[in-house]
């Protein structure tokens, strides 16, 4: 069931994170739900306002508070999530219907780097697949940020809300504002958020070269001419400028991205159709990225200029057939890619996106069916059409680099068609079943197929025509099939008076996983030798079967009317088959323990993070070990009155000297490094409601 937000004192954190509080007398609070599994068979809840009141409110670095979410770290800001060991495009991020691709081949700037969290009212993190409707691939999970029609108390046509933050160590100034007003037969809505961080100092007083600036703002027209239907036009900016990495070769002066949404929602629609979306998008991105603008200038000196376009359109009904209820629909997505290499001088390099075009055509279909009062089915099917291809793989840059020779020289059985036009069936079944003693049982089987994206087909960096290429290129394979994954989850969850608990695990057998590795990780036949006889760095993509695993676990004390305390823990472990070796970026057994003490309105609380050591890593691709480390926080916060409300906290208060367990690749050498976690973060908000 979907647990329904309290008066704030009477909130239990039952979230799977840890997350901080926020106390206040009669104060709703928007629910952030953590689904797993099963829609309804398995979720817990957390609050949106708590992943704000943090020393940084970054999107990906807020998301990997939530258990079993991690983030990889290249700067300040663009932290690029994981869920259950998968990432990237294994992942469907939804920003308001919209799904966004970044500009940055190297993923300075992945989508949630354009989701800024105190523009949405929901956010839903889905682990696994428990419905075929989100969209095509998502084997990992679903990320969805939603927004909502704005509700206004009776004899008030408008509300606000403003929010001002400093931190000692890292983010400097975090503002934010939202005002909307309206009636009856339709809403405005204008947001607005601002942002400016400084290099953080890790826990050895290390300066991290992290700084950046983002600006972004939307603006919500809709139209409710009844209770049954509501449509809305949104416009939505979002720009990070100056921003340092310090685990990559470049910066990036700008990133920006524009989306234009359409959106309608309808209810009871006809006896036969009781309900209707539909979903259109437009998304614009410019991403440019440089090695001299930022950072002391090295002699060859180098631009990326990048152009994304994401569009799409999906519509779905909803029915009932006796007592079965059906959701079915159709959905199109696109995306165009292109990325040159440049010299300062403004001479392209490379064509590292070659003019990428890609394309999904879906239709998909959905029941769910009570078997009795306390068991139902559901069960889903989708099918995918994927096309892709690029324009200038046979086009010699202003240096007279051809992405077609680097293929050619780089994989043994490439024939030179770079075209892609590929299928999928993809299906779900899920048992729910609701035991006594308010207990919960789920299990679900789920296949999904997960098509190559744009940088794993075509990605061309660093190399040369020919036979070979050198020792360090970034080279896509256009001859890549796509994954096919064959999950199986399960779990059971339970509560009592005073108490939550639940635990589930998960099983993914995947065939055709789609490998990133180095070429010396790999035998010769399916591979060239590079050129020059030099070690074998390059970076490249081939097909293996795999298996991924995992178990979570979380708990929740009421430990009295004012003592609340709460646990979870989450564990996965993979393994590339083929190969017989670790997979990468697998987190080990990590979690979090919170405690918390609560009065009308003021409240208190301190929370341990814990990661343990992950020595299982993929020691031939270069992954580094990362040793187990722990950290601890406080936070408070006091409801001054009905309008004001401050909180403070201290992140890391022993100021621990840490890195996270995940990678990243430096793609001018294909090796692999890690960033170090901020150090001591003192931190204060103000929030005006009104």
């Amino acid at each position: 069931m979907k647990f329904i937000p309290r008066k704030l004192n009477l909130a239990i954190l039952t979230a799977l994170s840890a997350s901080l509080p926020v106390t206040a007398s009669a104060i709703e609070l928007t629910p952030i739900e953590v689904q797993e599994d099963a829609e309804k068979a398995k979720q817990s809840t957390v609050y949106k306002e708590d992943l704000l009141q943090s020393g940084n409110t970054e999107t990906g670095a807020s998301l990997r508070r939530i258990s079993g979410v991690g983030a990889s770290r290249m700067g300040g800001h663009g932290l690029d999530i994981f869920v259950r060991g998968q990432k990237q495009s294994q992942l469907n991020i939804l920003i308001d219907g919209a799904k966004i691709e970044g500009g940055c081949p190297n993923r300075m700037d992945p989508p949630t780097s354009y989701a800024e969290i105190s523009s949405v009212d929901e956010i839903k993190v889905i682990k696994g697949v428990n419905s075929v409707t989100y969209g095509t691939g998502g084997s990992g999970g679903t990320v969805l940020f939603e927004r909502k029609a704005p509700k206004f108390e009776d004899g008030k046509a408008y509300k606000g809300e403003l929010n001002l933050g400093t931190s000692s160590n890292g983010l400097t100034q975090d503002i934010s504002a939202n005002v909307s007003a309206g009636g009856d037969k339709g809403y405005i809505v204008l947001q607005a958020a601002k942002k400016s961080a400084d290099n953080y100092e890790d826990g050895n007083g290390n300066e991290i070269n992290s700084s950046y600036k983002t600006r972004q703002g939307h603006i919500d027209l809709g139209w409710t001419p009844n209770k049954n239907h509501e449509l809305r036009v949104s416009v939505e900016n979002s720009l990070t400028e100056d921003a340092l990495f310090e685990g990559a070769m470049m910066d990036s002066p700008k990133s920006d991205g524009t989306t234009t949404r359409l959106r309608y929602q309808g209810h009871n629609i006809s006896e036969q159709i009781t309900g209707l979306k539909l979903d259109v998008y437009n998304a614009d991105v410019d991403h440019v990225m440089d090695n001299y603008s930022l950072r002391n200038s090295p002699n060859n000196d180098m631009k990326n200029v990048t152009d994304v376009t994401s569009k799409g359109a999906k519509l779905q009904a909803t029915t009932a057939l006796a007592d079965t209820k059906i959701d079915f629909g159709v959905q199109y997505e696109a995306v165009e890619k292109l990325a040159n290499l440049q010299t300062a001088m403004g001479m392209t390099a490379w064509y590292m996106w070659p003019d990428v075009e890609a394309s999904t055509k879906s239709i998909f279909a959905e029941a769910t069916k009570p078997l009795s009062d306390k068991q139902k089915i559901i069960v889903g099917l989708r099918y995918d059409q994927y096309s892709a291809s690029e324009d200038l793989s046979n086009t010699a840059t202003d240096m007279n680099k051809k992405a077609i020779g680097v293929y050619k020289g780089t994989y043994a059985n490439f024939d030179g068609d770079t075209d892609v036009d590929q299928n999928g069936f993809n299906g779900l079944i899920r048992f729910e079943n609701q035991l006594d003693n308010d207990m919960q049982f789920f299990a679900g089987l789920s296949r999904t197929h997960r098509f190559a994206d744009a940088t794993e087909l075509y990605i061309n960096r660093g190399a040369q025509n020919g036979a070979g290429t050198i020792n360090f290129s970034w080279v896509g394979n256009p001859d890549l099939k796509p994954e096919q994954h064959n999950q199986f989850d399960i779990g059971v969850n339970g509560k009592g008076k005073n108490h939550r608990w639940e635990v589930s695990a998960f099983y993914d057998s995947v065939n055709n996983y789609i490998l990133r590795d180095v070429g010396g990780a790999q035998s010769t036949n399916k591979l060239k030798a590079p050129m020059g006889g030099l070690a074998d760095r390059r970076t490249v993509y081939l097909n293996k079967d795999a298996t991924i695993s995992g178990i979570e676990a979380s708990a929740n004390w009421m430990l009295s009317s004012k003592i609340d305390l709460s646990a979870n823990v989450s564990f996965n472990n993979g393994r590339n088959e083929s190969d017989d070796r670790n997979l990468s970026n697998l987190s080990p057994v990590n979690g979090n323990i919170d405690a918390l003490y609560t009065e009308s309105d003021w409240g208190i609380g301190t929370r341990l993070n814990f990661n343990a050591d992950q020595n299982n890593v993929n020691k031939e691709f270069g992954e580094l070990k990362t040793p187990g480390w722990s950290t601890m926080d406080v936070y408070g916060n006091y409801q001054v009155n009905k309008t004001f409300k401050i909180s403070a906290g201290v992140d890391n208060l022993f100021d621990k000297a840490y890195e996270n367990y995940l990678n990243r690749v430096d793609i001018t050498s294909g090796s692999t490094y890690k960033i170090a976690e901020p150090g001591r973060v003192i931190w204060a908000k103000l929030n005006a409601s009104f």
